[in-house]
C-alpha cells in the first residue's frame, strides 16, 4: 500500500546516502518514521519544499532517529522569517530561470541569517534540524537535537530563556541578583486568564516573580519562579486557590497540583514527540496528511528495547529527574488484558505493563515511550524510568487514559520492592534447619 511504498522509498534512501542500512533503531523508531512520512507527504502536496522535507530525513538518517524536538520561543519578526524560508523554497523548487533562482538562493540566506539563535546553536558543533513552521498561531519554531549533543543544547537553551523572560515584578537575571541565586521554579496547573489573575494576586501578597516562557501553549501549565524567601506565600496562596476550585465544584483531577522543579525539568516541558508535532498543525497540514492515511495499511511494527548498559539507560539513571522502577516479563507484562486504546498506543511506540496489585476491573496499565524501559536480567525483568516532576499514562480498566503524577504511579512498585527486600533479609537469617522447614509449607506469595 502506499505507506509501505513511502517506507521502501525512505530505506532506499538512506541506502544510498549512508551505503548502507545505518541501524535498526531507524526502522524500529516508528515516531520518527511517522514525522518523517509526515513531511514528505506534505512535500507531495506541495505544502512543504522537497529540500526541507529532505534536510529532515537526512538528519534521521544521521542519528538514526536518536532526536529530540524542542519547541523554541522567538520573536514574532524570527517566526515570520522561518514562514517566508518555506514560501520561497517552495518557489525556488518550482522555477527553472537560473537567474531566479539564484535570487531566490540569496534571500533564503539572508533571512536564515536573520535567526541568529540558530546560528548560535550551529556554531556550538550541535547536530539539528528546523522543523517547517506549521503551528502558526504559536510563537515558537521546532527544532530536532541529536541526543548526542543534548546537554550542550540546554546549556545553551537556558541561556536563551533567560535572555527571553517576560517580566512579572523581576526579571530573571533581577531574581537572580536579588536573591543571589535563592530561588525555586514551581510549576502552576493553569495559563492564560488564570495565570494574569493569579499574578494580580501574587502583587497584593507583595511577593517577588519571574515569569518563565511557557515553552508548552495550551498544555494547562505554565513556570514562574520565586524567590526561596516567598515560597511559603505562594503555597499558603495555592493551598486557598485550590480550595476555591473545589468549594466552586471542580473534581481534585480536574484542579491539578502545584510542584517545584530544577532547571532541566523546565526545560523538558520544550520536548515534544514527533506525534505531537503532527497533531500542533494547522487544520489544511493534518487534512492533507488524512488524505494518505486514507489510502493506507499499517505498518507492522514492534518496539526495540535496549538494554540495561546502554548510553541512555547510564543517562536515565544519573537524571534526577527520573526514577528507576523494576517491572516483571512474567507478572505484569505477558498475559495481561490489554485496552484496545493501550494496544494502539502500544504498536506506535509504547511499552505497556500492568500496575502492581490492580486486578480485574480495577486493572491499570501503564503506558511509557519505549526510550524509557530497558531489558535486564536475560529479558526476564524490564527496568522503566519515571518523571519524578511530570505526568505519565495510565490505562483503566475500561479502556480510557488518563495522565497521573509520579507518586500516585509509583508507590505500588515502591511496595513491590520493600517487600522483596523484607523476604530476602529474613530468608538470611534462617537456619538450615528452619529453613527446611519453611521449605514444606505453602510459599508466601508476594503483593504485586
Amino acid at each position: 500500500m502506499e505507506q509501505e511504498r513511502e517506507v521502501d522509498q525512505i530505506l532506499m534512501n538512506i541506502r544510498n546516502t549512508s551505503g548502507s542500512i545505518v541501524s535498526v533503531s531507524v526502522i524500529s523508531a516508528r515516531l520518527s518514521l511517522q514525522l518523517m512520512i509526515f513531511l514528505l507527504r506534505l512535500a507531495k502536496k506541495g505544502f512543504v519544499a522537497a529540500g526541507l522535507a529532505d534536510q529532515f530525513k537526512n538528519f534521521v538518517a544521521k542519528t538514526e532517529g536518536n532526536y529530540t524536538v524542542y519547541n523554541i520561543p522567538l520573536s514574532a519578526d524570527r517566526i515570520e522569517n522561518l514562514k517566508q524560508i518555506n514560501e520561497l523554497e517552495l518557489k525556488l523548487q518550482d522555477t527553472t530561470n537560473l537567474v531566479t533562482k539564484a535570487k531566490l538562493r540569496n534571500e533564503i540566506k539572508q533571512l536564515w541569517k536573520e535567526i541568529p539563535e540558530l546560528e548560535q546553536i550551529e556554531k556550538l558543533g550541535i547536530n539539528y534540524c528546523v522543523l517547517p513552521k506549521l503551528n502558526g498561531s504559536e510563537q515558537t519554531i521546532q527544532v530536532a537535537v541529536d541526543k548526542k549533543n543534548d546537554q550542550m543544547f540546554k546549556n545553551w537553551f537556558l541561556n536563551h530563556l533567560t535572555s527571553e523572560l517576560s517580566g512579572g515584578e523581576k526579571s530573571m537575571e533581577e531574581l537572580k541578583v536579588f536573591t543571589e541565586g535563592n530561588y525555586t521554579i514551581f510549576n502552576l496547573p493553569f495559563e492564560g486568564e488564570e495565570l494574569e489573575m493569579a499574578l494580580s494576586d501574587f502583587k497584593v501578597l507583595d511577593m517577588n516573580y519571574a515569569i518563565m516562557p511557557d515553552l508548552k501553549v495550551g498544555d494547562g501549565n505554565s513556570q514562574i519562579a520565586i524567590p526561596n524567601a516567598d515560597r511559603g506565600k505562594l503555597e499558603t496562596w495555592f493551598t486557598m486557590w485550590k480550595d476555591k476550585q473545589l468549594r466552586e465544584g471542580k473534581a481534585p483531577e480536574e484542579i491539578g497540583e502545584m510542584y517545584a522543579m530544577n532547571q532541566e525539568s523546565y526545560m523538558e516541558t520544550a520536548s515534544m514527540e514527533a506525534g505531537e508535532y503532527v497533531a500542533g498543525a494547522e487544520q489544511e497540514y493534518k487534512d492533507a496528511n488524512a488524505e494518505f492515511e486514507a489510502q493506507s495499511k499499517d505498518v507492522p511494527w514492534e518496539a526495540k528495547l535496549q538494554k540495561e548498559n546502554s548510553e541512555e539507560y547510564v543517562r536515565l539513571l544519573q537524571d534526577q529527574n527520573y526514577e528507576r522502577i523494576s517491572i516483571n516479563k512474567e507478572t505484569l507484562v505477558e498475559n495481561i488484558e490489554k485496552s484496545a486504546k493501550a494496544e494502539e498506543m502500544k504498536r506506535n511506540g509504547y511499552f505497556i505493563s500492568r500496575i502492581p496489585g490492580t486486578y480485574d476491573e480495577n486493572q491499570q496499565t501503564l503506558i511509557l515511550p519505549t526510550d524509557k524501559v530497558f531489558t535486564t536480567d536475560s529479558g526476564k525483568t524490564y527496568v522503566a524510568f519515571l518523571p519524578k516532576n511530570g505526568k505519565s499514562l495510565v490505562a483503566d480498566n475500561s479502556g480510557k487514559i488518563h495522565q497521573k503524577d509520579f507518586d500516585s504511579i509509583y508507590e505500588p512498585y515502591k511496595k513491590v520492592e520493600r517487600n522483596m527486600r523484607k523476604v530476602k533479609e529474613l530468608t538470611k537469617e534462617l537456619s538450615p534447619a528452619k529453613e527446611a522447614a519453611l521449605s514444606k509449607t505453602p510459599k508466601i506469595q508476594i503483593p504485586k
